[in-house]
């Protein structure tokens, strides 16, 4: 296959393409970006007391306390809560939300709807922080939509509630500023009377300057199509792609960062002139992504997904080359007239060991991916060292676990897990979910920083076993016609990976 003509894609002048890579591309952007984005927000929030063109925001205020037997904040405590608590053990938090919508312009049909929100929290101790969390603004219309901000960017497939979180990007890290645009929903192809719809979106973002390569670019990619129409059985497939580009490497060396080598990232290709021998011969920036397959079932007694992620590092994931490694899941919600306690249930098998098979040297293949086969390294890159990170959080999967230090990445990559998520809604709007999950975790293979030894062990080597547990309730409280609500949850690891440690978060939620 040919590759394709970069020039041929842009009919942009000159002038045109210095404006898109000062002002879309050049990193430090992305700050007053996200500062714009927060300010316009402060300035809707005030709109609906001074002029009643707006409906009230939703308010929220919350504290939460976590409590821990070791310096370690339990695993399923900490994970998939958009980074908002630390690594740090016992801690005190406390958050403030406002979200909001209103719709304006045409008739019903064809209105527009503004979305607007913003998330701050606040959290002393090492790990402090005082930052917001979310901060976005989000226009639909015509069945799109454009959202521009730091908003909580979930799968629209997997069970974050009670999964372990998606291959490509989970609720476990906080969420990474950026510009998207998309379809608001599944939308029917014409002329197919509903039986095949689509669903996508692409986004640009900042990942900013705590990383090895600092002030990197962020370019992400999802689509999924679906077939079955108004039958009960409905399958699904979809790719996605996810890039980490640009940046400044530590010596003050510029990765390539200008539209050109936008469009490059956008469609895969290998970088021009001016990329590093690696991105040249290969891709431009570290790749990544995930293909997506299974089905929806509804039936009168319960609704079940179905669903099966294989993660693409390299060109031969797309080939399935690795069809081993993969998250599979399942997940069954009983029908509500059934009026049983167990509300949803999820199950989960997590293998990444597999990889391109036994470590063995690269004979005859691309020397400059890597010196070896057997060592795709999930969420990790040569040259964006950080991985598959961001702030201090990985992105996707959270069993996947970071270094704390940069340089290192994600070291352990080579997993194989089962998971299991129950939640139930009692008497009084009272919820309660528990989830616990055990893993056999394997490091990951020596990559190219340490490329002497062809037979090097894998980093855990034997491999560690490691248990994580969790329950969580919910109480609704009406205290003087105000709206609280009590959660309570407890955390417990048991493992040399994770740590061994017992703990409880203790929180209050006043909604006004």
């Amino acid at each position: 296959m040919s590759t394709p003509n970069i020039k041929s894609l842009s009919n942009l002048n000159l002038s045109q393409r210095c404006i898109l890579d000062r002002w879309i591309f050049k990193p430090t952007y992305g700050i007053f970006y996200f500062k714009l984005i927060l300010t316009l927000f402060l300035i809707l929030i005030t709109v609906p007391t001074a002029t009643a063109q707006l409906a009230k925001p939703d308010l929220s205020f919350e504290t939460y306390g976590i409590v821990s037997s070791s310096g370690n904040t339990p695993f399923w405590l900490q994970s998939n809560r958009h980074g908002m608590f630390s690594t740090e053990g016992t801690q005190f938090l406390a958050r403030f939300q406002a979200h909001g919508a209103e719709q304006f312009g045409g008739r019903d049909g064809n209105r527009f709807t503004l979305r607007y929100g913003a998330d701050f929290i606040s959290r002393p101790g090492e790990q402090s922080t005082a930052s917001f969390n979310q901060g976005y603004l989000r226009l639909d219309g015509w069945g799109l939509f454009l959202q521009a901000g730091r908003f909580h960017n979930t799968s629209p497939i997997h069970d974050e509630e009670l999964g372990m979180g998606s291959l490509g990007v989970s609720g476990n890290a906080t969420p990474i500023p950026q510009i998207r645009a998309g379809l608001t929903d599944w939308t029917s192809l014409p002329f197919t009377r509903d039986f095949i719809q689509i669903k996508g979106h692409m986004a640009h973002g900042w990942l900013g300057s705590e990383r090895y390569v600092s002030d990197v670019l962020y370019h992400e990619k999802v689509g999924h199509a679906r077939f079955g129409g108004d039958f009960p059985l409905n399958l699904y497939g979809g790719i996605a792609q996810y890039v980490l580009w640009g940046g400044t490497e530590p010596n003050g060396t510029q990765r390539p960062n200008t539209f050109t080598d936008f469009l490059r990232v956008a469609i895969a290709i290998s970088g021009g002139e001016g990329a590093p021998g690696e991105d040249r011969v290969y891709v431009i920036g570290n790749q990544l992504g995930a293909w997506d397959f299974g089905f929806f079932l509804e039936l009168d007694a319960f609704n079940m997904k179905v669903y099966r992620q294989f993660p693409l590092e390299t060109k031969d994931n797309l080939k399935f080359k690795s069809p081993q490694d993969a998250l599979t899941g399942i997940t069954i919600e009983p029908a509500s007239k059934l009026n049983l306690p167990v509300r949803k249930l999820t199950y989960e098998f997590l293998y990444t060991k597999y990889q391109d098979g036994p470590r063995r040297p690269n004979t005859g293949g691309d020397l400059t991916r890597d010196l070896f086969r057997g060592n795709e390294n999930y969420y990790n890159h040569g040259s964006y060292r950080t991985g598959w990170v961001y702030n201090n959080f990985t992105i996707g999967n959270p069993l996947f676990i970071p270094s704390s230090d940069p340089n290192i990445g994600v070291f352990n990559n080579r997993i194989v897990g089962h998971h299991l998520g129950v939640s139930f809604s009692l008497p009084g709007d009272i919820s309660l979910s528990t989830k616990g999950t055990f893993s056999r975790n394997y490091g990951k293979r020596w990559d190219n920083r340490i490329p002497e030894d062809t037979e090097k062990a894998p980093l855990f080597d034997p491999s560690i076993d490691q248990w994580s547990l969790f329950t969580g309730i919910e109480i609704p409280i009406a205290f003087q016609q105000q709206n609280f609500n009590l959660t309570a949850e407890a955390g417990y690891d048991k493992g040399k990976l994770a740590g061994d440690q017992f703990g409880m978060l203790i929180g209050l939620r006043w909604s006004l």
